[in-house]
């Protein structure tokens, strides 16, 4: 059963939802009815609510000044608000809020019916997805995998991962070894047209795909390295690692609507070699752009000038975002004008074109990790991108191009010089120094002299992040720190980051770090 919360200062009102909503059939009980924002809040923490129904115009506390103190304190609440005032204002806030629906009075049954429908639907995904997600923490624990990408770059000893995977049951059984690393193909376009949900079920379905395959066959170990891509440590020399990685890349195409591409390392006598197969994984894949997606690539399969070119390609890229943070117009010419050298060898317009594809998919994926969405910034989509095909010569994609990374640096660049970033910093500072107390919005509202609604707006213009979500955060990165003093209790260092409440401490650390606080803390007690 899904928990509803409903509010609203006319006790009429709250009677007629009461009664003539079929909660029951919508696998929903009403937990509390209040006629004001302060009591509501006080119930939200008393109970469990799933739905938070309540009107827009209240005494003392409006709905919305509710909903987002709220959502600040129970980030995944469902908000349906309810108002007799047809204005657009309530109604692009709640736009901005993610509420699930803006209803007017009188109310309408079948809308609200319709509305309570859907909620309870994305309800029951949110939980399957959180329930996926447990299965697949317990498949490969969180410091395993953070351990062992470490090693294969060379940042840590092959000795403490061995004592780790010992220690937890990770046997290796000798012998030689190979690594292949996994690529999901073409992310920034296929699930360009997704919902958040579904882009994280289109994700998780192709990983579990991938993760079972691995077991199953019991071909080694292995971890996730960010968001697209999965590493095997194959062993064993029973199964063709090229025709394995085939069969797997086939099982995929066959089971989702995304694809991957394999790059192979080459064999090596034993595991503590693995990260030489890895580099050379990570060659081959680099190649993809030349050599082709949804297969198997390995090293005997590239020519020496691809694999040459593919890395100086990655390292031209990496200059080119480091010029377009920077506002530095002349080194980003200069990094277009390297990277098209790349491919005016190539002699094929539809090298060029798939080039200035990849590019533009390589730099929304670094913009990612800014906050920055470069199909929304640009207002690009799949249609509009057809316009390169469209070109003559590879000087006119050059230029188009051109145009679009130097529109993004100059929006980075005036994001920067945003009149309000410095108050945003002090706000940030002045959290970050005072985690243990209070940090609701309405009390640093109060300290800064601003009101609750207008800073919330302030610091998600300048932030591209709520309020709140910054706030848990920064609580939790300091959890972790504390969780690595084994004097400190749990509930201490619970304490300290500001929760009273031990049960919503372990739920918003394990949402964070993949673990709750005690498996976290005895991971990193067994790796020492």
């Amino acid at each position: 059963m899904n928990n509803v919360l409903l509010v609203d200062d006319e006790q009429l009102d709250l009677e007629v939802l009461q009664r003539f909503t079929p909660w029951e059939q919508l696998d929903m009980v009403i937990v509390g009815t209040v006629h004001g924002g302060r009591a509501a809040l006080n119930l939200l923490q008393e109970k469990h609510v799933d739905i938070l129904i309540t009107d827009i115009q209240m005494p003392m506390m409006s709905g919305l000044e509710l909903a987002e103190q709220a959502r600040s304190l129970f980030p995944h609440l469902k908000i349906i608000f309810i108002s007799a005032y047809d204005d657009f204002q309530y109604a692009k806030k709640a736009i901005t809020m993610n509420a699930s629906s803006y209803i007017l009075k009188p109310v309408d049954d079948q809308e609200l019916l319709n509305t309570l429908q859907l909620v309870r639907e994305q309800l029951k995904y949110e939980r399957e997805q959180m329930k996926k997600e447990e299965e697949m923490d317990s498949s490969i624990p969180l410091l395993q995998n953070e351990m062992m990408y470490q090693w294969l770059r060379g940042t840590i000893e092959y000795s403490k991962l061995y004592r780790f995977l010992e220690k937890w049951g990770f046997f290796w059984h000798g012998g030689q070894c190979c690594v292949s690393i996994i690529e999901l193909d073409d992310m920034a376009w296929k699930l360009k047209t997704f919902s958040d949900d579904q882009r994280r079920f289109a994700i998780d379905h192709v990983f579990r795909l991938i993760s079972d395959f691995i077991q199953v066959r019991q071909l080694g170990i292995y971890c996730k390295t960010g968001d697209d891509k999965i590493v095997i440590v194959m062993g064993g020399c029973e199964l063709d690692p090229s025709e394995t990685m085939q069969t797997l890349v086939d099982h995929v195409r066959s089971h989702s609507n995304l694809t991957i591409t394999v790059g192979l390392g080459s064999t090596v006598d034993s595991l503590q070699d693995a990260p030489h197969s890895y580099l050379k994984a990570s060659e081959a894949l680099a190649t993809k752009m030349f050599i082709g997606k949804c297969r198997v690539i390995t090293m005997e399969q590239t020519e020496g000038e691809i694999v040459k070119q593919s890395l100086d390609l990655e390292q031209i890229m990496e200059k080119m975002f480091a010029a377009t943070v920077n506002y530095d117009p002349v080194l980003i010419h200069d990094s277009l004008e390297q990277l098209f050298k790349l491919v005016q060898s190539l002699k094929d317009k539809l090298s060029a074109y798939n080039f200035a594809l990849y590019a533009i998919s390589k730099t929304d994926f670094f913009l990612q990790s800014l906050n920055v969405s470069l199909y929304d910034l640009l207002s690009i989509d799949l249609k509009n991108l057809n316009v390169l095909y469209d070109f003559e010569t590879i000087d006119d994609i050059k230029s188009w191009l051109r145009r679009q990374v130097y529109e993004v640096s100059e929006h980075l660049h005036n994001k920067r010089k945003n009149p309000n970033r410095k108050l945003i910093d002090e706000i940030e500072r002045y959290v970050e120094a005072n985690l243990e107390t209070s940090l609701q919005l309405r009390n640093v509202a109060k300290v800064f002299g601003f009101s609750p609604n207008y800073l919330g707006y302030l610091f998600k213009e300048v932030t591209d992040e709520q309020f709140g979500d910054f706030v848990t955060r920064k609580r939790m990165e300091k959890a972790r720190q504390f969780l690595q003093d084994p004097k400190l209790k749990i509930f201490e260092a619970a304490h300290l980051v500001g929760y009273q409440n031990l049960t919503m401490f372990s739920r918003h650390f394990k949402q964070s770090f993949g673990l709750p606080p005690a498996d976290y803390r005895k991971q990193g007690q067994g790796s020492k």
